[in-house]
């Protein structure tokens, strides 16, 4: 299963060339993330930074650009979960143009569960295990 948002692409996402700017990507990334934990995991992002004090830095990125979207686009976002492990987990994105579903943009994200209190990792919170494992990608 895979989580999925909508964002038009507006005027300040895209370069001179009217095309996205590639660090707009990683933004439509991270709103899907932030979005996710709104909409699946029923606490948003800064809540879970701010009450829990648990986080999930990203600490490596791999990704590819497949194919413009440009100003006017809407953009159709989809996060899954490519691994889950004890205190780590891999995020998938894949960003795709409406109008026409071409592929543009795909993102897997490692990030590892972090202690905001000790800055040191933890390991992913059942509650949290439990919620990424039902975005699992097969």
């Amino acid at each position: 299963m895979a989580f999925t948002i909508v964002k038009k692409i507006r005027f300040d996402d895209v370069d001179g060339a009217g095309i996205v700017y590639y660090p707009q990507f990683f933004h439509l990334c991270h709103a899907a993330f932030e979005d996710f934990f709104d909409d699946a995991a029923h606490i948003s992002y800064p809540e879970l930074i701010s009450k829990k004090r648990l986080g999930f830095p990203t600490v490596s990125v791999k990704s590819d650009f497949k194919a413009p979207l440009v100003y006017g686009d809407t953009a159709i976002i989809k996060l899954g979960i490519k691994n889950i492990g004890k205190s780590s987990l891999i995020f998938s994105y894949r960003i795709r143009r409406k109008r026409d579903g071409v592929l543009c943009f795909t993102a897997d994200v490692a990030t590892v569960a972090v202690s905001l209190e000790t800055m040191k990792s933890v390991r992913i919170p059942d509650e949290y295990r439990n919620l990424f494992e039902n975005f699992l990608e097969t």
